[in-house]
């Protein structure tokens, strides 16, 4: 157990003192307090397809107990349905509606609500979380690439990281919104071509360059190669994902889902972080509940269960996601940059 000297300041007619006393706390008994927020607290520029807001505790809470409080009642979020914890009991999610060009604000506890508790009972230190929502929603995908990494857990991230170090040479970075239709369209179909291969360098980085101008020309090349059911090597496959990921075409998620449970480790791990961008979700790697999901959204392609075979004597989806744990526990722990 810690010892923290608390700091408290004593006042009298004479003046004031500063005076100390040392308590005994530890995690345990200090109240539990918000240690992270999607969206991010004071963030001005959030995408209002936005579905969820999740605010994290600093320790497990009461299931069924919280206080989403107003600040105002023009700045509440609309809500749908209940709030719910994930399954780490930390993580309170609340669907919402939002618009665009909103401010929103929103107590978690406050003096008079003070339901967000942890499991012994004890009142959570009261929040306000307010953001504003951008004008636009701004394309298809699942939010920007800082509010994607908030959703991100800390395994997604690694991938995200190593990526970008071992790989930076075959992304594009450059930002085409200045570009004419007819730049463009020339850059595209010279891309898609490359799309034919071989498998030189040139075709990895079409792969990436398309991805990054969010051409939904590239879509049907880009899912045969990310679908593709057969025994190959899956840089292509993962490259394509990541930049499916980016165009945002939410069609694309029910044969991500059964990525997730695919062998070859950039792939799984490229499908969850690109369902995360796609969709504002985060089910890391059970693609049934994933499944369950996407089912529950009105109006959207259907996902459908039955086994997808990406290569000759793969095991049943389940079988196959429980001997991935070993060998996912190796790939990340050699994602680690070296001292």
């Amino acid at each position: 157990m810690k010892t923290i000297v608390i700091l408290s300041l004593a006042t009298s007619m004479a003046g004031c003192v500063w005076t100390t006393r040392a308590a005994e706390v530890s995690l345990e008994s200090a109240p539990p307090v918000v240690v992270r927020t999607m969206p991010v607290a004071g963030a001005m520029d959030v995408d209002p397809a936005l579905a969820e807001i999740r605010v994290t505790y600093s320790k497990a809470m009461r299931d069924g107990s919280w206080s989403w409080s107003t600040w105002g009642e023009e700045n509440f979020p609309e809500l749908i349905g209940k709030p719910r914890y994930l399954p780490d009991g930390r993580t309170c999610v609340a669907t919402v509606k939002l618009q665009p060009g909103k401010f929103y604000a929103t107590w978690l506890n406050s003096d008079k609500f003070k339901n967000f508790k942890d499991t012994n009972g004890q009142p959570a230190v009261p929040y306000l979380l307010s953001f504003r929502t951008r004008e636009s929603g701004g394309g298809g995908s699942g939010g920007t690439p800082a509010e994607m990494n908030q959703l991100l857990n800390d395994n997604q991230r690694a991938v995200l990281a190593w990526t970008d170090r071992q790989f930076r040479s075959f992304f594009d970075a450059r930002s085409f919104d200045g570009w004419s239709d007819k730049e463009r369209s020339d850059l595209e179909t010279r891309l898609i071509e490359s799309l034919k291969g071989p498998q030189t360098r040139d075709y990895f980085q079409a792969i990436n360059t398309l991805g990054a101008m969010r051409s939904t020309k590239a879509l049907p090349a880009l899912r045969a190669i990310a679908y593709e059911r057969a025994d190959k090597n899956n840089r292509d496959r993962w490259m394509a994902i990541r930049s499916l990921g980016m165009i945002g075409d939410k069609a694309d998620v029910p044969e991500l889902i059964h990525l997730v449970y695919h062998g070859n480790q950039n792939t799984h791990w490229w499908a969850q972080i690109s369902l995360v961008r796609l969709t504002g979700q985060n089910f890391g790697k059970d693609w049934n509940v994933w499944g369950k999901w996407w089912n529950d959204q009105s109006g959207q392609p259907p996902f459908k269960p039955e086994i997808i075979r990406w290569w000759s004597g793969q095991a049943e989806p389940d079988k196959l996601a429980e001997s991935l744990d070993e060998s996912d526990r190796k790939f990340l722990a050699d994602l680690k940059p070296k001292p």
